[in-house]
């Protein structure tokens, strides 16, 4: 499979966001891999973009890594031990981040629950597994020692070539749980995957 290269995330968020829908995002594990799919992501512009870091407080040491190289994780806390998944994109010059809203898992599906403490059982859902931002990164242990990651030349977590998914197959939406956002909350910038079964709630 081959990876994305650096040129992929030179964009505006709102531009690579879709195109990341279908791509296959992994992460090695001492000889181990997880292999999902990406079915649902949400793009955060800079300084135009109150829904997003840098729009709502600047460039600060904890957004800094959003106008810096792209192709780089920007993990951040929302609660105590659950984190959010980004991967920094923007123009020449700009600031942002794609943040990782829900994925399909492929391979290492007994490794997911390994880490979620779970196991096969009558209550397992396999839909339910990364259906969300904080349960993909608990499920894949992605915590803040993956902030600033290079996800295209690091051999920790990266994204490669996937399933090929047309406009036709993508549904743009209001971005989740931005009530703070002003004139940003409407901006459709959700992107999912048209009747995948595993989007967040």
């Amino acid at each position: 499979m081959e990876r994305l290269n650096r040129d992929f995330f030179e964009d505006h968020p709102k531009e690579v966001a879709p195109k990341l829908l279908g791509k296959y995002l992994i992460v090695n594990f001492s000889g181990d891999k997880i292999v999902t799919k990406v079915v649902e992501t949400e793009a955060y512009g800079g300084r135009e973009d109150l829904g997003c870091h840098v729009g709502r407080f600047g460039r600060t040491k904890r957004t800094d890594l959003l106008f810096r190289k792209v192709g780089c994780a920007y993990v951040y806390p929302v609660y105590i031990n659950t984190y959010c998944l980004n991967v920094v994109c923007h123009l020449k010059g700009e600031a942002g981040g794609v943040l990782i809203r829900a994925l399909e898992p492929l391979i290492g599906i007994e490794l997911i629950l390994k880490n979620i403490g779970k196991s096969f059982d009558n209550n397992f859902n396999i839909r339910k597994l990364l259906n969300g931002p904080g349960k993909l990164c608990r499920a894949l242990k992605v915590n803040k020692s993956f902030n600033g990651e290079d996800m295209v030349e690091g051999k920790k977590i990266y994204f490669t070539e996937g399933q090929d998914i047309k406009e036709r197959g993508i549904l743009r939406t209001p971005r989740i749980n931005i009530p703070y956002a002003g004139i940003s909350k409407g901006w459709l910038w959700r992107f999912i995957i048209k009747n995948s079964e595993f989007l967040s709630r």
